[in-house]
């Protein structure tokens, strides 16, 4: 029987974790884990609009496995987002309050991870239950150059080893 893992999603001062496998994550301009139309980012007239910064971790909730290797986070290596979206990430070892973004200082560009190139978020071995590796942060980016209306959505894929 393989692991049971669960993508968590962390909001607030304490972290406050969210089941997001197989789920969505919403960019907004709130630290919160609802997928819901308030708090829209927007077109601005000049510069960029960023998004808080969602914090995601992988959790190991249990099944029967020997070790996880390998955590890695990645896109396809295309933004299908449109004209003037950017979606941002690292891999970071501690937890923060989310902030709202103010530059993509610090990250990478989310598409240039591939399955080819992926973006490591922990070797391992991991053998409990429990988080494990290190954090997905992740960040939009409106411009004012942007298209305008609800963007088209992305997949993201965390996989990993286990034996």
């Amino acid at each position: 029987m393989a692991a049971t893992v669960q993508i968590l999603e962390k909001n607030g001062a304490g972290g406050t974790g969210t089941d997001k496998t197989s789920g969505t994550i919403r960019f907004k301009n709130a630290d919160n884990a609802t997928v819901d139309l308030n708090n829209p980012m927007v077109k601005p007239p000049s510069g960029s609009d960023w998004s808080f910064e969602k914090w995601l971790r992988f959790n190991v909730s249990g099944g029967t496995y020997s070790q996880i290797t390998n955590i890695v986070a990645y896109m396809d290596g295309a933004n299908g987002l449109g004209t003037g979206i950017s979606l941002w990430a690292r891999a970071v070892a501690s937890y923060a309050t989310p902030a709202e973004g103010a530059s993509s200082t610090g990250y990478t560009n989310a598409f240039t991870y591939t399955s080819g190139a992926p973006l490591s978020l922990g070797a391992g071995p991991f053998t409990s239950t429990g988080e494990k590796g290190d954090h997905l942060v992740m960040l939009a980016e409106v411009a004012s150059t942007a298209s305008g209306g609800l963007t088209p959505s992305e997949t993201l894929t965390l996989a990993w080893d286990e034996i």
